[in-house]
C-alpha cells in the first residue's frame, strides 16, 4: 500500500490539509484528531500517520484531515471555530471526491468539529466514532479552567510547562500505564501555535457548543470515554451519547484522555462498529 502525499484544499481565508491512504472496499473513513493538531501542519508527518492508520486502511480508504491553515495568522480565531472548521472539512470532502456518506473517527476537539459537520451537513456523514468528546464547556467547570490554563501557557510560549502538564493530564487520573501520552512527545516549539490557541478559545465560546442540536443526529454513533479522563470528564462524554438518539456508550474505567492509545480493545471495538457500516453501506448511501 502506498501513501499519498498531503493535499492542500483552498477554503475561504486559507486552506486545509488532507492525508489519504488508499484502502479496501469499506465505507471511507475520515479521521479528525484533537486540538494538538493546531501545533503544526500535517505535511511532514506522513510517515507517522501511515504507521498509525495503515491497519484501518486494510478495510477502507482513510483520510486524515488537519485543522485549517489561515492565510493571515491574525484570522486564526475566526477560522478555527469548530463550526467554521466543519465547513472547511466539508469543502475538502467534496473537493477530494470522497464517497459519502462517510464514517468519521474523531477524538477530543475533533469530535466537536465532527458533531457540527453532522448536524449542519448530514448528507456527508453516515457513521460516527467519538472518543473523549465534549459538546460544550460549561462555565466554571474544571474543564474550562484547564483549557484556560493551557491558553495562558501557550500565549506565554511556556512550552516546557505546557507539555509537562500534558504528560500528566492526558493519562489516567489515578496512576499511569502504557506509553507516554502523544502530546508529551510534541516538538518544544510548535510551528503554528496560533491555531491551537484559537481552537481552545473557541471551545470556551458558547457559540461552539452543539449540545442542543445533538438530537438531530440520525446516524449510528459509538461514543467512547476514559473513566480517568482529566481533560474531558467522562460525564461530559456520556452527555453526548445520551443526547444522540440510539448512540452506544462505552467506558474504560482505567483509561485517561488518550482513548485511542489506552482504551482497552479500542481498535477491535471501533473496527467492528465500522464493519457494521460496510454491511449496510448500500442502504446508508441511499438515505
Amino acid at each position: 500500500m502506498r501513501a499519498m502525499a498531503v493535499t492542500e484544499i483552498p477554503i475561504r481565508g486559507g486552506r486545509i490539509e488532507a492525508f489519504q491512504l488508499p484502502g479496501g472496499s469499506g465505507v471511507p473513513l475520515l479521521v479528525l484528531g484533537g486540538v494538538e493538531w493546531g501545533f503544526r501542519p500535517v505535511a511532514g508527518t506522513e510517515h507517522v500517520l501511515e504507521r498509525r492508520w495503515s491497519h484501518r486502511a486494510a478495510a477502507r480508504p482513510v483520510t486524515v484531515m488537519g485543522r485549517p491553515l489561515p492565510d493571515d495568522r491574525r484570522q486564526a480565531d475566526a477560522l478555527l471555530h469548530p463550526r467554521v472548521s466543519a465547513d472547511a472539512v466539508a469543502v475538502a470532502i467534496r473537493e477530494l471526491g470522497i464517497a459519502t456518506p462517510l464514517a468519521i473517527e474523531a477524538e477530543s476537539g475533533g469530535g466537536r468539529i465532527s458533531l457540527w459537520l453532522t448536524v449542519d451537513q448530514p448528507e456527508l456523514v453516515g457513521r460516527l466514532v467519538l472518543a473523549s468528546v465534549a459538546s460544550e464547556t460549561p462555565p466554571g467547570s474544571p474543564m474550562q479552567r484547564r483549557l484556560g490554563r493551557w491558553i495562558a501557557l501557550a500565549e506565554a510560549r511556556d512550552w516546557g510547562t505546557l507539555f509537562a502538564g500534558f504528560a500528566r493530564q492526558l493519562g489516567p487520573a489515578q496512576g499511569a500505564h502504557g506509553d507516554a501520552p502523544p502530546s508529551a512527545r510534541l516538538q518544544p516549539r510548535p510551528v503554528t501555535p496560533e491555531r491551537f490557541i484559537a481552537e481552545l478559545r473557541a471551545t470556551l465560546d458558547p457559540s461552539s457548543w452543539v449540545t442542543d442540536r445533538l438530537p438531530e443526529i440520525d446516524v449510528p454513533t459509538l461514543v467512547l470515554a476514559g473513566g480517568q479522563d482529566q481533560v474531558v470528564p467522562p460525564d461530559a462524554t456520556r452527555l453526548v451519547a445520551e443526547r444522540i438518539p440510539g448512540a452506544r456508550f462505552e467506558l474504560d474505567p482505567a483509561c485517561g484522555h488518550t482513548v485511542r492509545a489506552s482504551f482497552s480493545g479500542y481498535d477491535r471495538v471501533v473496527e467492528a462498529f465500522l464493519a457494521e457500516g460496510d454491511d449496510r453501506g448500500g442502504a446508508e448511501a441511499g438515505r
